[in-house]
This record gives C-alpha cells, sequence and structure tokens, in this order.
C-alpha cells in the first residue's frame, strides 16, 4: 500500500456504477468504474497526492471472484504528469504497472504481459480491494477523469451439506 490509503469503495459514484453481482457459478461480468478525481477529491475530503504514493481502494472485491484482466480509458487528461497503477492490496500495480493520467483524450491500456497478474489473471478465495496507485507526478490530483472495466467471472458454490448426495457426506 501507499504511504497514504483512502477508502473510497462506499463513494457514491463507485456504487451507482456497478452492477448487481451476476447469479450463478462462473457468471461472467464486466465491472465498469468511472473516476472523476474532482469528485473523488471532494468526496474524501483529501487531496490525493501522486508523489506521495497514495493508493484509493475502489472496489471491494468479493470472495470467489476471478478478476482476468483491467483496462483503463482516458477521458480527460490531469493538466500535469502524473501515473497510477492499478492492482490490489497484494500488489498495488499488479494488472498494470504504469499508465499517464496525462496523455491524450481516448489514450486506453490493458494489463498486459509485463505486468505481474497478467500470466494467471488473478483469483480471489477471500476479499480484497481493487486499488488504484498514484505512483509520480501531480502533488494535487484532481482534473482527470478515466475509466476502468474489469473482466471478471464470480463463482458461487452451493452449500454441499443441503444439495449434495449424501454419499458425499
Amino acid at each position: 500500500m501507499g504511504v497514504n490509503t483512502r477508502d473510497a469503495t462506499a463513494l457514491a459514484q463507485f456504487v451507482g456504477n456497478r452492477p448487481k453481482y451476476p447469479q450463478g457459478a462462473g457468471t461472467f461480468g464486466i465491472m465498469n468504474f468511472l473516476v472523476d478525481m474532482a469528485k473523488v477529491k471532494v468526496a474524501l475530503g483529501y487531496t490525493i497526492d501522486a508523489n506521495n504514493a497514495d493508493v484509493i481502494q475502489l472496489w471491494d472485491i468479493p470472495a470467489l471472484t476471478h478478476i482476468l484482466s483491467a483496462s483503463i480509458w482516458l477521458y480527460t487528461p490531469e493538466g500535469a504528469a502524473a501515473t497510477l497503477g492499478l492492482g490490489d492490496g497484494d500488489s498495488t500495480s499488479g494488472f498494470l504497472a504504469s499508465f499517464s493520467i496525462n496523455g491524450a483524450v481516448n489514450t486506453h491500456s490493458s494489463t498486459i504481459v509485463t505486468d505481474a497478474y497478467a500470466v494467471a489473471s488473478r483469483a480471489y478465495p477471500a476479499t480484497d480491494t481493487f486499488d488504484i496507485k498514484f505512483l509520480t507526478g501531480d502533488t494535487d490530483v484532481a482534473v482527470a477523469v478515466f475509466g476502468i472495466s474489469l473482466a471478471c467471472i464470480f463463482y458461487e458454490f452451493p452449500d454441499l451439506a443441503t444439495c449434495a448426495p449424501a454419499a458425499w457426506h
């Protein structure tokens, strides 16, 4: 984690943008998040400092979720140099090592083979958080607007004690 980790998982802009979890074992779903740094700054009451390795916890990853890849699209550049990584509680840059949020509008990047989680993706037997780690640049990240999409499989397993044949007990 960064020097300052901020939990943004309950912010209305993220809660309202995520779909209800799909039902059924092995259901595929795309989680989409629109991150407007001006709104994040106001909601958290905190200035995000990219030079300070600040981390925003964006989403509570449910247990039994498998994230296949992460993608990011830049809609509004920061206006000053700033980079970020996408990851989780184990590696805040595991899905995407570095992405400039001061590039051209509609710049896009996804998990690539050199990223830590690229080869096998990432399965979560227990809950975790999906994180944005600010790596370098602007000391007041408050302009950039970007979208993050996560390709996920949500697993649900039946309670074997109530539905399995007696021979399995």
